[in-house]
């Protein structure tokens, strides 16, 4: 009999290739290989050799027949719509960080990765991460504006108000 680990790994490579269809039952994609290959009902019927036979098979159709999903890249208008939010924020929150420079600190926060100063804040950004990185700028540049119709750099709300005793 097969082993659970190659029950699991032939489970999970039909899964990936998208031959598994949970609403079919036995008469997914994936089991009609198996029948095809090893002329067993059920995938926990399968001996090791079937087995490894036919994880073989689905790594094979996964590497050549299943494309990558690679993801889109940031738009032209994304970027350009995060420098303006920037300068905004950089209007309403002074500071002594160039606005590129902060906007880079925004983006490796976001995203949880280094960006080295020589290269391109947006290297290798997907659109979706784009549009997180978008999300935020518009909640801090809200914030910040908030701050500033308070009157109070730090938000607190009490500028020209004396301290309690």
């Amino acid at each position: 009999m097969a082993t659970k680990e190659q029950i699991k790994r032939i489970y999970a490579l039909g899964a990936a290739t998208g031959l598994l269809d949970s609403s079919l039952g036995t008469e997914d994609n994936l089991h009609l290989w198996v029948r095809q290959f090893s002329l067993k009902e059920h995938i926990s019927e399968l001996t090791e050799k079937q087995a490894a036979f036919i994880i073989t098979r689905l790594e094979d159709y996964k590497k050549h027949a299943v494309p990558e999903i690679v993801p889109e890249k940031i738009t032209k208008e994304q970027i350009s719509f995060c420098f303006k939010l920037m300068y905004r924020i950089a209007a309403a929150s002074p500071s002594e960080a160039e606005p590129r420079e902060r906007l880079r600190g925004v983006v490796s926060k976001e995203l949880h990765r280094d960006i080295p100063t020589d290269r391109d804040i947006f290297y290798n950004v997907s659109r979706q991460e784009g549009s997180a990185i978008i999300e935020l700028l518009k909640r801090i540049l809200r914030s910040e504006e908030a701050k500033l119709k308070r009157g109070d750099k730090h938000g607190t709300g009490t500028t020209g108000k004396k301290e309690p005793p």
